[in-house]
C-alpha cells in the first residue's frame, strides 16, 4: 500500500512537473521576446503559486530544465547517425548542419533553442562536442587554443544561425554550407577539409533522410517531403571557386 502511494505520488509529481515546463515553452514560443515571469507560467499552467515552488525554486530553474530537456533529447534523437561517424570533422560538420536542418523543418524548436538557455553547458551536446573537439585536436585535424573558447563560439555560432534559419534566409542549404564551412575553419581545419566537411555532410544527411544505410531517424526528419525538404534533397552544396 505504502508502495503503491509512493508510486502514485512520484507520477503526479512528474505530470506536474512536466506540465509547468510544457506551459512556460508554451509562452516561450508564443511570445519570441522577453522571457515571461511566473505569473505568466501559473496562469498558463493554471496552477497556483505555491504549486510552482513545489517543483522548481525559480523561473531561472525553469528556463535551464527546459533547455537542458530540449538539448539532450535532440542528441537522443541523432545519436544513432552521429555514433556512425568516425572522424571528428565528421561529426562536428555533419552535427552543425543537423541543428541546421531541424530548424529549417521544425519552427517551433527553432523558436526555442534561439534562446541561449536553451544552450546548458552540462548538456548532452556540450559532452559529445568537448569530446569531438579534443579528439579533434589530438588527430591534428583541428588547431584552436583554448577548448572552453572555442566550445562557447560554436555554442553561439549554432544559436545565431537557428535564428537566421528560423527567420527565413535566401537560399537556406547555401547558408548552412557557408555555416559548416565557417565552423570548421574556426577550428583551424585546413581549406580542403572545410570543403570536404561541407560535402559529406550533406551527403550524409541526404542518405539519412532517405533511409539509406537502415540508421533511425526521429519523427521530425520526415518532413524532409515538405517543399524545404525536396530543395534540400536536390540542393547540390555551393563551391568556392578555389576548392579542392
Amino acid at each position: 500500500m505504502i508502495d503503491h502511494l509512493t508510486r502514485t505520488s512520484g507520477r503526479k509529481r512528474v505530470l506536474m512537473r512536466t506540465k509547468l515546463l510544457d506551459a512556460a515553452m508554451s509562452l516561450l514560443v508564443k511570445r519570441g521576446g522577453p522571457r515571461p515571469v511566473i505569473d505568466d507560467v501559473i496562469r498558463e499552467a493554471k496552477v497556483s503559486r505555491g504549486t510552482f515552488y513545489n517543483h522548481f525554486n525559480s523561473l531561472d530553474e525553469v528556463m535551464a530544465a527546459i533547455g537542458e530537456e530540449i538539448s539532450n533529447q535532440m542528441t537522443a534523437e541523432i545519436l544513432p547517425l552521429y555514433s556512425a561517424l568516425v572522424e571528428p570533422w565528421q561529426r562536428v560538420s555533419v552535427g552543425f548542419r543537423l541543428f541546421l536542418l531541424r530548424a529549417l523543418l521544425d519552427q517551433t524548436w527553432a523558436a526555442y533553442v534561439t534562446r541561449v538557455d536553451a544552450w546548458p553547458h552540462n548538456a548532452l551536446v556540450a559532452r559529445y562536442r568537448a569530446l569531438d573537439l579534443q579528439n579533434g585536436k589530438a588527430s591534428g585535424q583541428f588547431h584552436y587554443g583554448r577548448i572552453d573558447a572555442v566550445s562557447d563560439f560554436l555554442r553561439g555560432a549554432s544559436a545565431h544561425c537557428i535564428q537566421t534559419i528560423m527567420e527565413g534566409v535566401d537560399h537556406p542549404n547555401s547558408y548552412m554550407d557557408a555555416s559548416v564551412r565557417m565552423t570548421l575553419i574556426g577550428l583551424g581545419c585546413t581549406a580542403e577539409l572545410c570543403e570536404k566537411g561541407v560535402t559529406f555532410s550533406l551527403d550524409c544527411l541526404q542518405a539519412w533522410a532517405s533511409g539509406t544505410g537502415g540508421i533511425s531517424k526521429p519523427k521530425w526528419i520526415d518532413k524532409i517531403d515538405t517543399e524545404d525538404g525536396r530543395v534540400f534533397m536536390s540542393y547540390q552544396p555551393t563551391r568556392k571557386p578555389n576548392a579542392v
